[in-house]
């Protein structure tokens, strides 16, 4: 049993095929599709393994090739999944660092220490602003009387 052609041999032969057919040249079909020759020359000889979708689909559609997308049946969420897994990693290049904080883990003491803190300024916050409106309505009640 032979393994079907890749997706780019496809490419590859139909390009070539309906632009031959069509007596296009490749510096016409680059011309008509804004790409340079090159791309088409190396798409042609299976040499240009990525190319955009767009442009694809661009350069089938000048030479009068329609596509039908055949979606897999049989796949699960859980093959999709693995298969997204697998070019995330295939395509990853970058060196991988975990962060970390600079600051040193604190006591239990230290934690308490600091609440102590935080609730004596609330409390001192909450007796200034009582005093502050005590003051506020003497003073109310001494320009209203």
């Amino acid at each position: 049993m032979s393994t079907p052609p890749s997706a780019v041999v496809i490419l590859a032969a139909t390009l070539r095929a309906a632009r031959t057919e069509r007596r296009l040249s490749i510096v016409q079909l680059a011309t008509l599709a804004n790409v340079s020759p090159r791309l088409i020359s190396e798409l042609e000889r299976g040499m240009r393994a990525h190319v955009s979708f767009e442009t694809a689909m661009r350069l089938l559609h000048l030479v009068d090739v329609s596509v039908a997308f055949d979606r897999p049946r049989h796949h699960s969420s859980e093959d999709a999944a693995r298969a997204r897994a697998e070019r995330r990693a295939s395509s990853w290049t970058g060196k991988q660092t975990t962060l970390t904080t600079q600051a040193r883990p604190q006591s239990s003491a230290a934690a308490a220490e600091r609440l102590t803190a935080v609730a004596r300024a609330s409390l001192l916050t909450a007796g200034l602003q009582n005093a502050y409106r005590k003051a506020a309505a003497g003073r109310a009640t001494k320009t209203g009387a």
